[in-house]
């Protein structure tokens, strides 16, 4: 496993965390990624990230913070970590997969099309990998995909096509999905294609009369 992870941190005041903030500057352990939709993303060196917001929630303990938390490098089986700290108490939130697309980029005809269609999987994958909660802990019940006694393993694979495209995803473990998008051979109307034909012999009778 990484010793880097990946925090997003959202503040009820975000300057408190903000790019030119004095948690921001003086931290020697993390890296500010970026500022987006007014939550911080920030690379964790080391597993540390928590101590840092709890001293910040200390500082000001009528602020809520409220984080998301992962290992950058869980491909396989990524999960998302959601809590939140005021005045130095942690309460967890809920975890969820941290799905990672990958597809090869010749496949990718249209970043729209792919990402409607990454919209429509994970649509699906919400209703079949269940977070179960007990005692304030969280586990993914997943659908089985390690082999069985007879070496069988499963996948969940979702297809989306049209006439134009055909996209296909399977995933494995509990995070990563591999990606395929085949252009689709066009329709033919045998119909069209019959009078297309008769009208084109038409032309060449008349074109090859004599008057």
């Amino acid at each position: 496993m990484s010793y880097y992870s990946y925090t997003i941190l959202e503040c009820t005041d975000p300057e408190l965390i903000s790019s030119g903030s004095t948690f921001v500057k003086e931290s020697l352990i993390f890296q500010l990624v970026k500022i987006e939709n007014g939550k911080s993303h920030f690379i964790t060196y080391k597993n540390t990230m928590d101590g840092e917001i709890f001293e910040l929630s200390i500082k000001h303990p009528e602020e809520t913070f409220t984080a998301e938390w992962h290992w950058d490098d869980d491909y396989y089986n990524c999960i998302l970590y959601f809590f939140e700290c005021k005045n130095g108490e942690f309460r967890k939130l809920a975890i969820k997969p941290g799905y990672i697309f990958v597809c090869p980029q010749k496949q990718i005809y249209s970043r729209e099309q792919f990402s409607a269609f990454k919209d429509h999987v994970i649509k699906y994958l919400d209703r079949l990998d269940l977070v179960k909660e007990k005692d304030g802990k969280f586990n993914i019940d997943k659908l089985n995909n390690e082999k069985d006694q007879h070496g069988y393993e499963s996948y969940i694979t979702v297809t989306y096509e049209n006439d134009f495209y055909k996209w296909t995803a399977t995933k494995k473990g509990i995070s990563w999905i591999e990606v395929t998008c085949k252009k689709k051979k066009p329709k033919i109307n045998i119909l069209e294609e019959y009078e297309n034909k008769e009208r084109f012999d038409l032309n060449n009778d008349y074109d090859e009369l004599p008057f």
